[in-house]
């Protein structure tokens, strides 16, 4: 049988246009999440089992490889994957949600604080190579969280129609409610882990919003999260600064609250035009 040329032109110009981007159903992405945890948690509880490992207590180069780095290095892996298959880097990476240049602070705020509570001397007690090793690992904590959550997960959300208020709002929930998982390895506390992550992961959700760049939220938290573990290295001495941490998410928590309505720019007069 012969084709026509046409049919092979069309043919090829339709192999070679890009895929359209798949929709991650809500529910799809909740197993994405379950397996993204069962990576971490998993893995961690295999390579820490009969170690002398406490659960967030970063006192050595082999807790960080055990307990952070190889589990946490699957689960980018997998993620990556998942938003491969969606075919949205763009969307994924970059947030086109404006919002009033006010925000700023946030990143901001997060940046002066990580400079100021980070226990300097606990980590120089350890050597660099461990501070080294303390930043990597928390950095690509942040960048597989964010990306699955403030990335796949605020995506997923979008595509299927939720409000971003609700989009801010379950992305942040499910990132907190997901530490509830934590409870395996450190107890009871861990609930008080899932209200402060919660608060984190509103504040990291602003980061995206006032950057628009899902590498930003992915710094900031990798950046948080090394300040507030530094203060843990040596169990036995406590570092007091670390307490400020709650107490500036609680004032920019307050801050949004207060100037909820301020958030998200008025609409322009072409933007009113077209609603009419």
């Amino acid at each position: 049988m012969s084709t026509s040329n046409g049919d092979l032109v069309r043919t090829r110009v339709a192999a070679s246009e890009p895929r359209p981007p798949r929709r991650l159903r809500t529910w799809q992405f909740l197993v994405v999440v379950a397996v993204y945890l069962a990576v971490v948690q998993g893995v961690s509880a295999l390579l820490a089992a009969g170690q002398d490992i406490a659960y967030a207590a970063p006192t050595s180069i082999d807790y960080l490889v055990r307990v952070v780095v190889v589990p946490v290095g699957l689960a980018i892996a997998f993620t990556l994957g998942v938003a491969a298959r969606l075919g949205a880097w763009q969307e994924v990476f970059v947030s086109d949600r404006p919002v009033r240049r006010w925000l700023v602070v946030v990143p901001v705020a997060l940046l002066v604080t990580v400079v100021v509570i980070t226990n300097y001397p606990g980590l120089a007690s350890h050597g660099p190579a461990f501070a080294l090793l303390l930043l990597v690992a928390t950095l690509m904590v942040g960048f597989g969280e964010e990306l699955l959550f403030r990335g796949i997960g605020v995506v997923a959300f979008r595509r299927n129609g939720y409000s971003e208020f609700r989009v801010g709002l379950w992305t942040t929930l499910l990132f907190g409610a997901a530490h509830g998982t934590n409870i395996v390895t450190s107890g009871p506390k861990a609930l008080v882990q899932v209200v402060l992550t919660s608060a984190t992961g509103l504040v990291f959700y602003l980061v995206l919003r006032s950057t628009g760049a899902l590498v930003a939220a992915m710094a900031a938290h990798g950046l948080w999260d090394f300040s507030v573990l530094s203060g843990q290295v040596n169990p036995g001495e406590p570092w007091p600064l670390v307490n400020l941490a709650g107490v500036v998410l609680a004032v920019l928590l307050l801050l949004v609250l207060v100037f909820r309505r301020r958030i998200t720019p008025a609409p322009t007069d072409q933007q009113k035009d077209g609603e009419r």
